[in-house]
């Protein structure tokens, strides 16, 4: 009697067992993920499988993800851009490389997934565009909205915004803010990206004069005071903060802050947001792809977790991205995007991206300390004091001391 009970109980059960799904924990820092995971998930687009997103501060991120991937609580996870931030998950047996090809994935988009050995791990999922954002209205209300085509032309609407006691441009001292934004931002600008590859492939130094008039030009602008006075002790979300509420017109920033979610909006509904390059030699805007989604190779369940990642790879996946997220997917096909700000970033990045990038080339970045940390480094130094010069020397040397690919001709 009691067997047949038990019968009874699984057959009753059965339906509900049988379709069960199998839980996977995609760790990330970007709360905006869980709309998207959540649509994916009702939509039933994994079949078997559903994504549970846990959101971490960015601060703790790194450090809190790499101890829970060696707990096994984390299956899949976003991770930054390039070999640098790769090196410790491969050193670690944490990640493997993709089996796969990403062929549906934007060229432009892979050096944020290929690691200093070469290979490809996990999956990129979006391109930013990183360019000066102009507070639109603020700069109509002056006159100010035409868009310079020199620099010269930008130092005059920054010196008439600065007559206006409002600060031109709106920077902060965070280190990956200043790697990867500002120093981005100002070479594909001010440095032709024949002069970019140059340096990546050793053939050029970071003591040249077209080099070193970045650092300078950043010098010259805080001792002006276009850039705002308190830049060494503000964080990217006071910086936001301060922009949002009027108190500067321009900042070297991301289209991550051009979306309806960004401060910028929830400050002001009406706030409209502008895209311009540095209009120097080069002109251009800085493209890259934010991060990628990561498997934890301890996983018991990394078999399930590669059918997650092989789905970002897919068009499905990018329209809900670009149109759940306001953010360019990494795909490269086709994609129907319902924003115009956001087909407009990313008309920009097909017309008009840097082909070059120091942030993420491992030339640069898989030796310590690597470029990412010292061009940071070197930015401090000049809002600090140090000559221009100095603090590219810094750079150099900071890279001649695990002689890098350019030591030989770059050792002064």
């Amino acid at each position: 009697m009691t067997k047949l009970l038990y019968l009874v109980i699984i057959l009753l059960l059965w339906p509900t067992i049988a379709s069960a799904k199998q839980q996977l924990d995609l760790y990330t820092w970007r709360q905006q993920e869980q709309l998207l995971w959540e649509k994916i998930n009702n939509q039933n687009l994994l079949g078997d499988v559903q994504v549970n997103v846990k959101v971490i501060d960015f601060d703790t991120y790194q450090s809190h993800v790499q101890l829970a991937m060696q707990n096994q609580r984390v299956d899949l996870f976003q991770w930054m851009p390039g070999p640098a931030a790769l090196a410790p998950l491969i050193e670690h047996n944490l990640i493997s490389a993709q089996s796969n090809e990403l062929t549906s994935i934007n060229s432009n988009a892979l050096p944020a997934a290929t690691g200093a050995d070469g290979n490809i791990y996990g999956v990129p999922f979006a391109m930013q565009l990183e360019g000066v954002l102009v507070n639109k209205k603020l700069l109509e209300k002056h006159g100010l909205n035409s868009q310079p085509r020199s620099v010269a032309q930008l130092e005059n609407v920054f010196a008439q915004l600065k007559r206006q006691n409002i600060t031109p441009l709106q920077m902060a001292s965070d280190q990956w803010y200043l790697s990867q934004v500002v120093a981005e931002v100002m070479a594909a600008g001010l440095l032709n990206a024949s002069r970019a590859q140059a340096l990546i492939a050793g053939q050029a130094c970071f003591t040249d004069p077209d080099y070193v008039n970045i650092l300078s030009t950043l010098k010259s602008w805080h001792a002006q005071g276009f850039i705002n006075q308190n830049v060494l002790t503000q964080d990217y979300h006071g910086m936001g903060t301060s922009k949002a509420l009027g108190n500067s017109a321009l900042a070297l920033d991301g289209g991550w802050r051009a979306g309806p979610n960004s401060v910028f909006y929830q400050i002001d509904k009406s706030y409209q947001v502008g895209f311009w390059p540095i209009p120097g030699q080069s002109g251009k805007f800085y493209g890259f792809a934010d991060g990628t989604y990561q498997i934890n190779a301890t996983s018991e369940h990394a078999a399930l977790a590669q059918k997650v990642l092989d789905f970002t790879t897919t068009r499905t996946f990018a329209n809900l991205f670009a149109n759940t997220l306001n953010e360019i997917p990494a795909y490269d096909g086709q994609v129907q995007i319902s924003s115009a700000n956001l087909r407009a970033q990313a008309q920009l990045l097909n017309e008009q991206s840097y082909d070059a990038s120091l942030f993420t080339a491992s030339s640069l970045n898989q030796g310590s300390p690597n470029y990412q940390q010292l061009v940071a480094e070197a930015i401090r130094q000049v809002f600090s004091g140090v000559s221009a010069q100095q603090a590219a020397q810094h750079i150099q040397q900071g890279l001649n001391s695990w002689q890098y690919i350019g030591t030989q001709i770059c050792q002064k």
